[in-house]
């Protein structure tokens, strides 16, 4: 079997512990654990040594995978993996779940001729599976045996009842506490809602990620500034979500698109409020913008009666807005191709609202206009230099933090 390069626990998990240390508690009680944590800025055990992970894998039956292996070695078990495991097993607390939850029935009924593998896995795991969770908010943390990868490493699931969604697979213990480091950023990331007040290296490298993100979007690099802005919405990064939505949607996605941060924003309103609307005339009696005031509750509802009336009219300055004038006539006309080369014509001359504007969007929910996009259109629109960015170059965004 090949083996993967081996992950730098070590490394990754002081860079963790320092994170959540340095982190404000907000008023939570801590427990006389955590008290020592902070202090010594260290969410793990000692390192187990290889005597005692292999009485662990004697009283299992069963050599534990690489990654899981590599990370006791460095630390015999772990505190608040993420946000809703408070204690992770070290060596003499993995166990076989045995079905000690029960769960293996509840997931059984829902089987049925059509089950694939994954909806089979996802029944037996809970008698077959080892579990890692000691501690934590109804979340279970099992590793698969029985789903093992050419490397060797098994597969980590996860489940909590309170999320109403099937368990969750991770390739391996590495990626699955990779993603907890994720989440434990996300809940971190703006306490209260307010200004963030969780800064360090991770959130820093990751901020510079969204505004170079920004700048290849608005280059034309579009497929990488996404893949950027998704790994910092993944650690709950202010803008990220914002600026991913305005891309997802010119490529036709609508499915969980809110524009967060920036639809209730006055600079972006404009531009983001009708989209919003038009996504809603169909189906609400009102456009209540999550986070908006007053004045843009009422001017989403004002927009979401010209939408579902047919009178909204998707206006812009400068010589894009004189180019949406004359698309608008081609496509009363009947001239579709024609209005959208009019379009993308104007579209380098194109200014934003602000420094998190990407594109123009506004023109999706009129009559006329809006019609006039399809995901290969809002592709092309994408990859087209504007915002003062004509003759750039895209440069790689993705995967530098």
């Amino acid at each position: 079997m090949t083996r993967n390069t081996a992950w730098d626990w070590r490394t990754f998990l002081l860079k963790w512990s320092g994170e959540w240390a340095d982190c404000p508690a907000d008023g939570e009680v801590l427990r006389e654990d955590d008290v020592a944590a902070r202090r010594a800025r260290w969410l793990g055990g000692a390192p187990a040594g290889e005597e005692r992970i292999a009485a662990m894998e004697r009283r299992l039956g069963r050599r534990m995978p690489p990654s899981y292996r590599e990370f006791l070695e460095v630390s015999d078990g772990w505190q608040h993996a993420g946000g809703f495991v408070s204690l992770l097993a070290g060596t003499a607390d993995a166990h076989w779940h045995d079905d000690a939850s029960g769960l293996a029935d509840m997931f059984e009924e829902y089987l049925d001729e059509d089950s694939g593998p994954d909806q089979l896995r996802e029944a037996d795991i809970w008698r077959r599976g080892l579990q890692l969770d000691v501690e934590s908010d109804a979340t279970y943390v099992l590793m698969d045996p029985e789903d093992v990868g050419e490397d060797g490493e098994w597969a980590v699931y996860t489940w909590a009842g309170w999320r109403a969604a099937p368990p969750r697979r991770y390739a391996n213990f590495a990626e699955f506490m990779r993603d907890m480091h994720r989440e434990f950023h996300s809940l971190r990331a703006c306490p209260g809602g307010g200004e963030p007040e969780f800064v360090n290296d991770t959130t820093r490298a990751l901020d510079a990620l969204v505004d170079e993100a920004r700048r290849e979007a608005l280059s034309g690099g579009w497929e990488r500034a996404l893949a950027a802005l998704d790994e910092a919405k993944g650690y709950g990064r202010p803008r990220a979500a914002g600026l991913g939505d305005q891309i997802r949607r010119l490529i036709g996605e609508t499915y969980m698109v809110y524009f967060e941060g920036l639809a209730t924003d006055p600079r972006y309103a404009p531009e983001l409020l009708p989209v919003l609307a038009a996504g809603h005339a169909a189906h609400s009696p009102a456009f209540p913008p999550r986070g908006a005031d007053g004045d843009l509750a009422e001017a989403g509802n004002a927009t979401l009666a010209q939408v579902r009336a047919g009178t909204y009219r998707y206006t812009a300055d400068g010589a894009f807005g004189e180019a949406v004038e004359r698309a608008r006539e081609l496509a009363r006309r009947r001239e579709a191709d024609a209005a959208w080369r009019t379009l993308m014509e104007g579209l380098p001359r194109w200014e934003p609202l602000g420094a998190d504007h990407l594109a123009p969007l506004g023109w999706l929910a009129d009559p006329l206009l809006g019609p006039l996009l399809t995901p290969e259109r809002g592709r092309e629109l994408l990859s087209t230099p504007r915002g003062g960015q004509a003759g750039e170059t895209p440069t790689s965004a993705a995967g530098r933090s």
